[in-house]
């Protein structure tokens, strides 16, 4: 694989977690799977040197060395070239993007190739994640052709496209032939990473079926290509079951299973509360949500039923950072309901594992959602999650009203505060059944949450039995 991040070293987000857990799973089922990934300022462990290489780059010669180390028998490969990666953030500062990204991860692309033949790695597959990574199977094409390699990609967010001026194509060793808007690289006059591993990869990949679906008919500007895209499949994330666990979490104060989850529930929503300084009657139903704040998570709509909601008697907890404008927007409402709200602007892990316990619901109305991991967290743990049906939120969630025997939260299918209200109540109705008359509705579809299965391991052998296969049956017969 190659990748920009990995939780076993540095994330920002989903990304990294996908790829250990990923690899993680795919060595179980007996690969052995090699990771390369920047050496960032933050990458700490036992690294251990294992080369040095040397690329023209950038109208220049650029010597860097290679690094080595495992993680839960993982082992990853890192290109250390301190101009690029040994800075306080990964992609950006909070006062805008890196200009040089285009050459970061240029550069990374191009190394992943020169790592892979130096150490005579010689994988059946090469996995790639996002549009860091894009330009590798271009770059495998015309400085690399002797390496027959098939590429698999992954689009994580096809928001996130890499478009880059067209003066970066020299930079980055590239030809400019490759600059023209028919099986190229060019895009609306910009350069366009995504572009790039949706063209030269041999099969194509997203994180769930319904963001498949989804990325063809709309994919701010790539639906056609990915339209024309002959092996392309939506293949859903799971989560890491030996982080997300109910009976063994460090994190959480009171552990619990199917079988035991009233009593801990109760206890770690109440710990919960504290810690928040939430004094509100327990009844209540306590709503919580970890999330970046930016408009893809459908703080707009948020904003506009909160404060109904709290007077319609929800409390509300919320983690996480992102644009000013929702932190501000949170902060405000913390202030004007302090006995309803509260939030923490920051990412803390072992907070988002108390939200997730301690919640009775979880809130995900997102605008769009290609997997998410967080509604799948929420089931886990017996949270009941509250969902826009889009995307990843769409395949995991079962709405309650929907199939009430199989449901397993409530989802909206409009982008809108009203339809967002609208599911909070109909939770509301179920929660308030169970505190009034013991209704066993709620409880039971606590339980269908947490039966449900979001192993990595079903999501690996997925990956292994049609992804990977589709890509060796390429590379044996072509396609």
């Amino acid at each position: 694989m190659v990748t920009s991040e990995s939780s076993a070293y540095v994330k920002t987000g989903g990304l990294g977690d996908v790829v250990h857990s990923l690899a993680k799973a795919l060595v179980k089922l007996g690969h052995s799977v090699y990771i390369v990934m920047p050496k960032y300022a933050h990458v700490k462990g036992n690294l251990q040197k294992v080369g040095s290489a040397s690329l023209i780059f950038d109208h220049q010669r650029r010597d860097f060395d290679i690094y080595e180390d495992i993680r839960e028998h993982v082992r990853y490969y890192f290109v250390d070239f301190a101009e690029y990666y040994h800075r306080e953030y990964i992609y950006a500062t909070p006062k805008g993007e890196y200009g040089d990204n285009p050459l970061r991860f240029g550069f990374l692309s191009l190394a992943s190739l020169e790592v892979i033949k130096m150490l005579n790695l010689e994988p059946d597959i090469v996995h790639l994640h996002d549009w860091h990574t894009g330009l590798v199977p271009l770059y495998q094409k015309v400085h690399y052709s002797a390496l027959k390699l098939p590429f698999v990609f992954t689009i994580h967010n096809a928001l996130h496209q890499g478009l880059y001026d067209a003066e970066f194509v020299p930079r980055l060793n590239l030809p400019w032939e490759v600059f023209r808007p028919y099986g190229g690289v060019e895009f609306y006059g910009k350069l366009n990473f995504l572009k790039a591993g949706i063209t030269f990869c041999d099969v194509l990949t997203t994180v769930s079926p319904s963001y498949g679906e989804e990325l063809k008919q709309y994919a701010y500007g790539l639906e056609g290509l990915i339209r024309e895209k002959k092996y392309f499949f939506g293949i859903l994330n799971g989560i890491d079951y030996e982080v997300w666990n109910t009976e063994k979490d460090k994190f959480i104060k009171h552990h619990y299973g199917v079988k035991n989850f009233q009593k801990a529930k109760a206890s770690n929503k109440k710990y919960l509360k504290e810690t928040f300084g939430l004094k509100t009657p327990h009844q209540k139903p306590l709503v919580g949500m970890v999330s970046r704040l930016t408009a893809q998570k459908g703080l707009d709509i948020v904003k506009d039923i909160l404060y109904e909601a709290v007077r319609e008697g929800f409390d509300f907890v919320f983690l996480g950072s992102g644009e000013e404008k929702y932190q501000d927007m949170l902060i405000e409402a913390m202030k004007r309901f302090p006995e309803s709200v509260r939030v923490r602007i920051e990412y803390n892990e072992e907070l988002a594992h108390k939200i997730f316990a301690g919640a009775d619901m979880f809130l995900m109305p997102s605008l769009f959602e290609p997997c998410g991991i967080s509604q799948m967290i929420a089931m886990r743990y017996g949270t009941v999650p509250v969902v826009r049906s889009t995307g990843g939120l769409k395949d995991t969630v079962v709405d309650c009203l929907e199939n009430p025997s199989e449901g397993t939260g409530f989802s909206f299918q409009e982008y809108s505060g009203k339809e967002l209200m609208l599911a909070l109540l109909r939770a509301r109705v179920y929660y308030d059944m169970y505190l009034c008359d013991y209704s066993k509705e709620w409880g039971e579809l606590i339980k269908r949450c947490m039966k449900r299965d979001f192993s990595w391991e079903r999501s690996a052998r997925e990956y292994e039995e049609r992804i990977y296969a589709t890509a060796l049956m390429l590379k044996k017969y072509g396609a």
